[in-house]
């Protein structure tokens, strides 16, 4: 049982694998890019982590008519996927600088969404915003994580740095305009249900994640 102010209801339509997707990950992170950020069609964007919080950015970021997307992941397996659901350029983070030098002749991007939550992408989306853009603060980092600046890199460098609890959402307005993007085919929720588990195999489900995901976005747990 679950309070009725903890539930919001959706058309009897919506699968329910297709709407567990919209909690918490899908409203973060289109939520960072459509209510805490406000991105501006045209735009700029690099998101560092491509999970499914990533994913979910880069959406967003397609939604809100960004131009140029950079997905940043060590993890190579996932460049492919974030092009799939909209990133336009997927890259290593030693590989960030020369993409900036490329697409912003070094100037620096509009938006950097740091999904992580570590003071080395909070550091790294710091570096790659552009002077007088924004850094998104998405992932949940550490209470004793510290991140450094000078007082005047920020003084001169005129970068906003914006925290995203969970997307500055309004849980049944946003979810509601979650489901309406997908029914327009602008949010695609389905594909990013890479793997169907039963709750038998939740430990394995785990070892996937403790694995590093490979190119998994989300594994949904049925219990038929």
């Amino acid at each position: 049982m679950i309070p009725a102010p903890a539930a919001v209801k959706v058309d009897p339509d919506v699968p329910f694998e297709t709407a567990a997707l919209i909690a918490c990950g899908v409203l973060t992170g289109v939520g960072a890019v459509l209510n805490t950020a406000a991105v501006r069609p045209g735009s700029t964007a690099v998101v560092f982590g491509c999970g499914g919080v990533g994913i979910s950015v880069i959406q967003g970021l397609r939604i809100a008519g960004a131009t140029t997307i950079v997905a940043v992941d060590p993890v190579q397996d996932k460049h492919a996927v974030a092009k799939r659901f909209g990133a336009t350029h997927a890259v290593t983070p030693d590989e960030v600088e020369g993409i900036k030098h490329e697409l912003t002749a070094s100037q620096g991007f509009d938006y950097a969404f740091d999904v992580v939550g570590a003071p080395a992408t909070i550091r790294a989306g710091w570096d790659h915003a552009r002077r007088g853009g924004s850094v998104i603060v998405v992932g949940a980092g550490r209470a004793d994580a510290m991140v450094e600046f000078s007082a005047q890199e920020l003084f001169l460098h005129d970068k906003k740095i914006l925290g995203s609890l969970y997307g500055s959402t309004h849980v049944e307005r946003d979810t509601a305009a979650m489901i309406r993007f997908w029914r327009a085919g602008l949010l695609d929720l389905d594909g990013m249900i890479s793997r169907r588990i039963d709750f038998g195999d939740l430990n394995g489900g785990l070892d996937v994640l403790r694995a590093g995901g490979g190119d998994v976005i989300r594994q949904v747990v049925t219990l038929e």
